[in-house]
């Protein structure tokens, strides 16, 4: 088949991709009001950009092409799509009512499922509709608790300026943040215990340490931890992405390093907008005193959900029930690397939660050549990426080796492609 041709192939497949993408940026910029979900993230005409609907492991796009999802909504639905013990009773809650004028008595409820799964260790939460809003939430009671002011940032934490300075390059005019926010938020670039522990001695009136803990190995975060500990400066983790991957217990749990205020979101209520925060009742008592508050953030249908979820987990023998198969994906992928002579241009990265595989000299994964090439090539094969690979209860034995097999080729294909460059330039 011709390059034209395939390409023709390929625009009839996504024809109302297409037309929708143009007709959508007219209206909404970046065609998407989630950033990680726009369309510029994605190569259209190789691959879908407008979801029709999703039911378990597959979503179909509005050109009626089924795909394999391996994002499962930025790793909000652990349980699937369309998850019918979730379905049933958010109906059940829809029929009572979504919003009222007084506590719905189901965020009680829900509140001690989740204190009772994280077994006690925190007396309290407090929910909210978003992990950013979680995590800055945890950050006004670690000021007020603390009487100070300052706080470490480490990792990506949400949109909110105190976060969003340090994690985009230290921008504050570009972004829209006030010149001076580096006075209250200290940025740690490659966040370890020596840049931690040289940050802590130099400075004074640090309120708080924020990090996301599946980013650290156990020891460096159990020495931080300790650093906190003994200077009095409260450790918030960011289990947002985490908080339900990782284990029952999140990250917290599986390494038994507990922080002071854990913060969790992404997959609590499959998909349905909700977070939370938990901690002590000396800092968690705060919450009306610094007015951590959201109009939305006992709405009961994600409660309901969130109720589903947490029967869900509580049955489940193993969770995620993905761990093993998506350890082992991994760990093949990490021999194919070595295999193919390829562990210096390519690097694995993180766990069973969520992985990827990205260039070594390039520091943005979003222009990382190897994304492209490999997000495209996915989607030839009816699996769709944006080159993180995310999995779910409802991923199937044979849905997973479909996976595997496919990043083995294209790794193998990557191989080759660059021995063909390399022959090309000597000829030249």
């Amino acid at each position: 088949m011709s390059d034209e041709k395939s390409t023709l192939d390929r625009a009839a497949r996504f024809t109302q991709n297409l037309e929708w993408l143009q007709k959508v940026e007219k209206v909404i910029p970046s065609g998407c009001s989630t950033l990680a979900k726009a369309p510029e993230r994605l190569f259209p005409g190789h691959t879908p950009v407008c979801c029709a609907e999703a039911y378990h492991s597959r979503f179909t796009d509005i050109d009626g092409n089924e795909w394999l999802d391996c994002e499962m909504a930025m790793g909000t639905v652990p349980w699937g799509h369309a998850r019918r013990e979730i379905q049933l009773t958010v109906i059940h809650q829809l029929k009572k009512g979504t919003g009222f004028s007084l506590p719905a008595d189901i965020e009680l409820e829900c509140a001690e499922l989740i204190l009772e799964r994280f077994e006690g260790r925190y007396p309290s939460l407090r929910f909210t509709k978003s992990g950013a809003d979680a995590v800055s939430g945890a950050v006004r009671l670690a000021r007020a608790g603390s009487g100070k002011s300052k706080v470490i940032a480490t990792a990506y934490h949400g949109w909110h300026d105190w976060s969003a300075y340090g994690y985009y390059g230290s921008q504050t005019k570009e972004r829209g943040i006030p010149v001076d926010i580096e006075r209250s938020t200290i940025w740690v670039n490659k966040a370890s215990y020596t840049n931690i522990r040289e940050h802590t001695s130099s400075m004074d009136d640090i309120a708080c340490i924020v990090l996301c803990p599946n980013e650290w190995n156990k020891e460096e975060l159990e020495k931080v931890v300790n650093l906190c500990r003994t200077l009095d400066i409260i450790i918030i983790f960011d289990e947002v992405t985490s908080g339900i991957r990782m284990g029952k217990q999140a990250t917290a749990g599986e390494y038994d390093i507990w922080p002071d205020l854990l913060c969790i979101s992404k997959g609590m209520a499959n998909g349905l907008p909700l977070a939370a925060v938990m901690g002590p009742e000396h800092l968690m008592s705060l919450a009306g005193q610094v007015r951590f508050s959201n109009a939305h953030s006992s709405e009961t249908t994600a409660l309901a959900a969130a109720i589903a979820c947490e029967r869900l987990i509580k049955n489940a023998k193993v969770w995620p029930t993905w761990r093993e198969p998506a350890t082992r994906i991994m760990k093949r992928l990490e021999s194919e690397l070595v295999l193919l002579g390829l562990t210096e241009q390519l690097a694995l990265k993180g766990t069973y939660a969520s992985f990827y595989i990205q260039s070594l000299d390039e520091q943005n994964f979003q222009t990382d050549p190897f994304r492209e090439f490999m997000v495209k090539k996915m989607a030839h094969y009816g699996i769709f990426t944006k080159g993180y690979f995310i999995f779910s209860d409802t991923h199937t034995r044979e849905e997973l080796i479909w996976v595997e097999d496919a990043l083995l080729q294209i790794l193998s294909d990557w191989k080759e492609m660059q021995k063909l460059e390399h022959l090309k330039y000597a000829n030249l």
